[in-house]
């Protein structure tokens, strides 16, 4: 009987110090929980992000001009950004209901063409609740770098640029090169296929691509431009965009600085990729 009450408090005592090593390490192990949480979520974000965010904002967050604003941007984590509209929340509240529940209409004081749009299934977009927690903290964990040294820019054109006569020579294009250019930090895409905020690329139904209806344009009758050929017609819509402006759209909707940005090779790339879609 007595080995047997010495056994129990043996049993006893093993599992006090069993529990003991645990609780000791138990914050530790949460901590590398939470940390190993933290990193899949923010790939998950990354992911998000590169498929639905970057036509407008960015391959880093960095913003694209004419197009939407960067949000890998020192104004927005320190605060300066919510203050100006008046925000009284968190960074992290006001990126969360953002994405959420989009904006409208943009900022006071730009002139962004494509409202950001709603992205939460609450309130009739595409992403679960586990989705935009994700997405905010991928753009939360900008936040170190946005403060230290701000977003990265992008890079002005190395060489001379195209400036905005057509009549200018162009060398030969590569699409795919031009497609690469759209679908990044141009933010060409975001604007001409992820969005109708311009004039469609696609073709859709009846309605060819743009690289068809390019030889078109230049017959019509409101055709206010000065294109002869279908490649001078895509050209002059990218370095002088208010020359002539498809019906049911607006002046001004387009960056009017591309001849400043791309080089004569960019511009010959984006032709030829627009003539592809046929």
């Amino acid at each position: 009987m007595k080995w047997q009450i010495a056994l129990g408090t043996l049993s006893v005592v093993a599992m006090v110090i069993v529990l003991a090593i645990v609780a000791v390490g138990e914050p530790r192990r949460m901590a590398e929980f939470t940390t190993s949480y933290q990193a899949r979520q923010i790939e998950t974000g990354a992911l998000i992000f590169e498929n639905s965010c970057r036509p407008c904002h960015g391959a880093q967050g960095e913003g694209i001009d004419g197009v939407a604003p960067a949000i890998n941007a020192a104004d927005l984590f320190n605060g300066s950004r919510l203050s100006a509209i008046g925000f009284a929340g968190t960074v992290q509240d006001y990126v969360r209901a953002t994405i959420s529940s989009g904006r409208p209409v943009p900022s006071a004081g730009t002139n962004y063409p494509q409202r950001m749009p709603t992205w939460s299934q609450r309130f009739g977009g595409p992403l679960r609740d586990d989705q935009i927690d994700s997405l905010v903290a991928y753009v939360m964990n900008w936040q170190d770098r946005a403060l230290q040294a701000g977003a990265e820019v992008t890079a002005a054109p190395v060489g001379e640029v195209v400036g905005t006569d057509i009549t200018v020579a162009l060398p030969a294009g590569n699409a795919d090169q031009g497609k690469s250019l759209a679908e990044g930090n141009l933010g060409c895409v975001g604007c001409h296929i992820l969005a109708a905020t311009g004039p469609a690329w696609l073709p859709s139904g009846d309605t060819p691509g743009i690289g068809d209806r390019a030889a078109t344009r230049i017959g019509q009758a409101d055709y206010t431009g000065h294109a002869t050929t279908p490649e001078l017609y895509l050209l002059e819509s990218i370095v002088s965009p208010n020359a002539y402006v498809v019906e049911g759209f607006g002046p001004d909707l387009m960056p009017a600085n591309y001849g400043q940005r791309l080089t004569p090779q960019d511009a010959a790339d984006l032709v030829a990729y627009l003539l592809s879609l046929r």
